[in-house]
């Protein structure tokens, strides 16, 4: 029987981008690998994707160390205990590895090499985390994932690493176009009228929001967006001081921020949206895009090769600036043109099948030793 590790610190119950791709392939893996037993080390309360006994979750028992920074646990007590559960393989879905026996094969996912191209938009513990031990954590890994081509080209670029397989994210069912009924119970519930624009994002540097808010307030100024709300979906991050003043400010101008929203409301609201834009200085991949693409949303994106290999027709692609800003979102609000996912996307479950046949192949590795 295959015994696979995994690291849980993204398995939270609000799961933003990331925490949903560990989340999904998880749940898939069960099925693509009934065999297997996975053993899942977080130091505190996480969510599994499933009840079955196939499921084994290593919660931190010390009140000491459960309340560790969560890179020096994960190096310092992680490995500690692995070690009773004899794994095969361990699957480093936090992008760092905890210490580990040689006879244990190791399998890191890549999801963007922050510290590298914007490391002012980090925190300052994440910054120097990464500078750390990412690079070093990457090169001495034996398998090398990432979510898409553009995150192994900057990978190589960078790090001098080759990824060797690409695992992309995908969407779940849920997100389509919605009946009109569905729209406007949620937009209700929220008290969103129409029209407005939506943005789904942390709130964090990178993700560019408060040059949106602004870039959004003058062409309110201008009379050029008369009767719009501007939607902020997603919870509060790091170095977002300057954005939540702005945000208090302006909620007279119909900003309406609502923090974390669920997945079982968000496709309402992308569909109901006259604009989506997406205006990060830098992603790995940008499930958001994906996600408006499939509710056939209209879509303002910043021109990233990460961005645009999310495969959708119909984005507005700009220059993540306030002159791109404002000719993208100007552009869209005149256009009938609605966006779609182009091609066949891979499903979580491919996505599973791909990653079985590298743990499987790991664990091979491992008995030839």
């Amino acid at each position: 029987m295959l015994r696979i590790g995994i690291d849980g610190c993204l398995l939270q119950r609000r799961r933003t981008g990331i925490g949903r791709y560990v989340f999904e392939l998880c749940r898939e893996l069960e099925q693509v690998l009934p065999e297997t037993r996975f053993f899942v080390y977080s130091r505190g309360p996480i969510v599994l994707p499933s009840t079955s006994i196939c499921w084994t979750t290593r919660i931190e028992p010390s009140t000491v160390a459960s309340k560790m920074p969560r890179l020096l646990w994960l190096k310092l007590r992680c490995g500690v205990l692995c070690k009773q559960d004899h794994l095969d393989v361990f699957w480093a879905a936090g992008s760092l590895l905890p210490s580990l026996s040689r006879q244990v094969k190791t399998v890191v996912t890549v999801y963007d090499v922050n510290h590298h191209v914007v490391p002012r938009t980090m925190s300052t513990v994440n910054l120097w985390s990464y500078r750390l031990f990412f690079d070093r954590d990457v090169r001495r890994a034996d398998t090398v994932l990432t979510i898409s081509e553009g995150t192994a080209a900057r990978l190589y670029k960078y790090v001098g690493r080759s990824a060797d397989a690409v695992v992309r994210p995908s969407v779940s069912d849920a997100f389509e176009p919605c009946a009109e009924s569905v729209i406007q119970e949620r937009l209700d519930r929220y008290r969103i009228h129409r029209p407005y624009i939506l943005a789904v994002a942390t709130w964090e540097p990178r993700k560019n929001l408060e040059l949106l808010v602004r870039t959004y307030l003058e062409l309110k100024r201008d009379g050029l967006l008369p009767q719009y709300q501007l939607v902020l979906v997603g919870g509060q991050g790091w170095k977002d001081a300057r954005l939540r003043i702005l945000v208090q400010e302006a909620v007279r101008d119909l900003v309406r921020p609502l923090g974390f929203i669920d997945d079982y409301d968000l496709p309402a609201l992308y569909a109901g949206a006259e604009v989506f834009v997406y205006p990060s200085i830098y992603e790995g991949f940008g499930i958001p895009v994906l996600e408006a693409c499939r509710c056939q949303t209209k879509v303002v994106a910043t021109d990233l090769p990460e961005i645009r290999e999310v495969g959708c027709d119909g984005v507005i692609y700009v220059a993540p600036d306030a002159q791109g800003l404002r000719d993208g979102i100007l552009s869209a609000v005149k256009s009938e043109r609605r966006t779609r996912q182009t091609g066949d996307v891979a499903s979580w479950k491919d996505g599973a099948k791909k990653m079985a046949s590298i743990f499987l192949a790991g664990r091979a590795c491992s008995t030839c030793e």
